[in-house]
């Protein structure tokens, strides 16, 4: 399995999944069926889970947490945010979508009381159901609670990720941080070795691509080919 987390909220079609199916990502975060967008469009926008699955690529479904229902970036109507809302897309696509985790958007880097105990509310739902939790605040400096007692067994910080140095969390929580970053004008050499600098700064998950969430590198396999000659170059013994 290539050791990134691709990141892909676009429609899919006969040729993006083939292409992704090919370079065998670890995680894929997408919109299931039963999956935030999905409701709110009425569009299956990923039915092909099972596929995924095969071929070993883990697929994480998302919701958004909307800063525990205080607001979202998205322009959402608050009830797409809500506890509620989220415990039910949660049951609905560990029962119906059968995904392999469940990716928690917009969370507050510093969550007070109120906001962990919603947060740790979804997290002890989705391992109920034997799922990974992975959230995201999108910053480099975040709570350590998410590992200590928020349940979060990954957690996404950079969106913007271009080889900066390491936040103190970061650092000391690296195997189980991800990271994603976009490069306009970006080369499958660029994202390479951006997702090297990630792995060698002790990050476990790195994702660039040139054009954002909803579309995929037309270079995607000459990235996935350096990262795996590089690996495959960097194995113990």
């Amino acid at each position: 399995m290539l050791r990134i987390n691709l990141v892909f909220y676009g429609t899919h079609t006969p040729e993006i999944d083939a292409r992704i199916l090919s370079v065998r990502p670890q995680y894929v975060i997408i919109n299931p069926a039963h999956g935030l967008w999905s409701e709110i469009s009425g569009t299956n926008m990923f039915p092909n889970i099972a596929a995924y699955q095969a071929a070993g690529i883990k697929v994480i479904g998302y919701l958004t947490a909307g800063y525990e229902a205080s607001g979202s970036n998205g322009n959402l109507d608050r009830k797409w945010y809500t506890l509620e809302m989220n415990r039910e897309l949660i049951i609905k696509m560990a029962e119906i979508d059968h995904v392999d985790g469940i990716f928690i958007d917009e969370c507050s880097s510093f969550p007070g009381t109120d906001s962990q105990l919603y947060l740790k509310t979804l997290t002890d739902l989705t391992h109920s159901y034997g799922l990974l939790a992975w959230g995201n605040v999108g910053e480099a400096r975040f709570d350590t609670w998410f590992f200590t007692a928020g349940g979060f067994d990954l957690m996404q910080s950079n969106e913007d990720w271009d080889g900066q140095s390491l936040s103190p969390v970061q650092r000391d929580w690296g195997n189980w941080i991800s990271v994603t970053g976009t490069k306009p004008g970006g080369t499958a050499q660029d994202a390479f070795e951006l997702t090297i600098k990630a792995w060698q700064q002790g990050l476990a998950y790195c994702y660039v691509t040139d054009s954002g969430y909803t579309s995929i590198p037309s270079w995607l396999e000459d990235y996935a080919g350096l990262l795996e000659r590089y690996e495959q170059n960097n194995r113990p013994g």
